[in-house]
């Protein structure tokens, strides 16, 4: 009796085992996909460029913050002689073009 008990406990325990790796076996392989390969990417780099652009953006804050310190402290007017060209990179856009020979 013993003998068919852990005949049928070590049956169950190589089936469940069996099953549990082939599904893990396909999820691996439809993950490897080439469809699912290209979301993944475009999932990263638009993550990627979200950061660079959050990162421009915030450099750019810090560092106008720390001009109008600076201005304040050495009581410098903001003067120009000529006027800037400014860049709005949240926009993603160059204004302006430049020509090579």
């Amino acid at each position: 009796m013993r003998r068919i008990f852990w005949l049928s406990v070590g049956v169950v325990a190589g089936a469940s085992g069996t099953i549990w790796a082939e599904r893990k076996v396909r999820t691996q392989l439809d993950s490897l996909q080439p469809d699912h390969l290209v979301v993944m990417a475009q999932k990263r780099a638009t993550s990627m460029g979200r950061q660079l652009l959050d990162a421009a953006l915030e450099g750019r804050s810090a560092m106008q913050d720390r001009e109008a310190e600076l201005r304040d402290q050495y009581h410098s007017p903001l003067v120009s002689e000529f006027p800037r060209e400014v860049v709005d990179i949240s926009t993603r856009r160059v204004t302006g073009s430049r020509s090579y020979r």
